[in-house]
């Protein structure tokens, strides 16, 4: 979700520890953010232009062109305001996560959701980068401390080295996520957002069929992906990056065939913020987590995901 904007179970409801089981199947990562960057970085620049006009009316192909430099115009407006903030250059990368981003996205959950109720708590952050980090991913920006300045953000001091030949004291600095399982279930349950207790010492069948799967949390079989946690950095609220990691997430969660269908609940408020990414209401939700009152979000990943607004409000 994202902080001081709307709770969405997605993004502020249920975010839900570091182990030293790093070991994180990263046979499917390639699948689902293979392409995560390239499609956020295209995100300006899809359809501009896309017209042939050499048969159309004049006033309808300036009208065309016009709609498209909007856009060019309001991404831009809307990288200047990131840049604004910031005092180095945000070259903004998306990535898996995987359990070494433990703390930092612990420190996130707690920065970008105002009530704890909403929070992804610390064990479920733990157990879902131990068993399905391929589901997790983060927007990261290379910092370096020293040039700074006077700029802060609560995952700086979590952030770890940039493994490049850049300058010693450069740091990937996460700055939003999304985090999921898959589930059985069509919709996000309270047993979608739970996790078996056991699941460290627990035996599982290899066999990747219903019968086997636990009851609850994180089902392989499953073709449902249920969006636990999105959030994005207080500080960065509004400028965008909610749609980047957003548009970028369902991309690449299409294009992998993983699943049938993302799902996610969010308070009703943000319902439409919903639909502008094409995603389906279905109504009030059976989970009763942080004490209910969800709505049910459902996205066909057999369908076409729509260009969302950069000049509509952002989480």
């Amino acid at each position: 979700m994202s902080a001081p904007a709307p709770p969405s179970k997605s993004k502020r409801r249920g975010r839900e520890e570091q182990d030293d089981d790093h070991s994180s199947d990263s046979s499917n990562n390639d699948g689902l953010t293979e392409s995560l960057s390239a499609a956020a970085n295209n995100e300006a620049s899809v359809d501009d232009h896309a017209v042939d006009d050499t048969d159309l009316p004049d006033d309808v192909v300036l009208e065309a062109k016009t709609i498209n430099d909007e856009r060019r115009w309001r991404y831009s407006h809307q990288m200047n305001g990131i840049r604004a903030l910031l005092p180095f250059h945000f070259s903004p990368l998306i990535r898996p996560l995987t359990i070494s981003d433990l703390e930092s996205c612990v420190t996130l959950e707690n920065a970008a959701f105002a009530d704890p109720a909403h929070r992804c708590s610390r064990d479920k952050f733990l157990y879902r980068l131990t068993q399905c980090p391929e589901l997790c991913i983060g927007v990261y920006c290379t910092v370096v401390p020293s040039h700074s300045g006077d700029w802060e953000i609560e995952t700086l001091r979590t952030a770890y080295p940039v493994e490049t030949g850049r300058n010693p004291e450069a740091v990937s600095v996460l700055l939003a996520h999304i985090v999921a399982t898959r589930s059985l279930a069509k919709v996000v349950t309270d047993d979608a957002m739970d996790y078996p207790r056991d699941y460290k010492t627990a035996q599982h069948s290899s066999d990747n069929n219903e019968s086997n799967e636990p009851r609850v949390g994180h089902q392989e079989s499953g073709r449902t992906i249920c969006i636990h946690s999105l959030a994005v950095h207080p500080k960065l609220q509004g400028l965008g990056l909610g749609k980047l990691i957003m548009k970028a997430y369902m991309q690449q969660a299409k294009n992998s065939k993983l699943a049938d269908r993302l799902a996610l609940i969010c308070q009703e408020y943000l319902v439409n913020y919903y639909k502008r990414f094409g995603y389906s209401h279905a109504g009030p939700s059976q989970a009763t987590f942080s004490g209910g009152g969800w709505h049910d979000m459902v996205f066909d990943l057999g369908g076409t995901i729509p260009r969302v607004d950069p000049a509509k409000e952002d989480i």
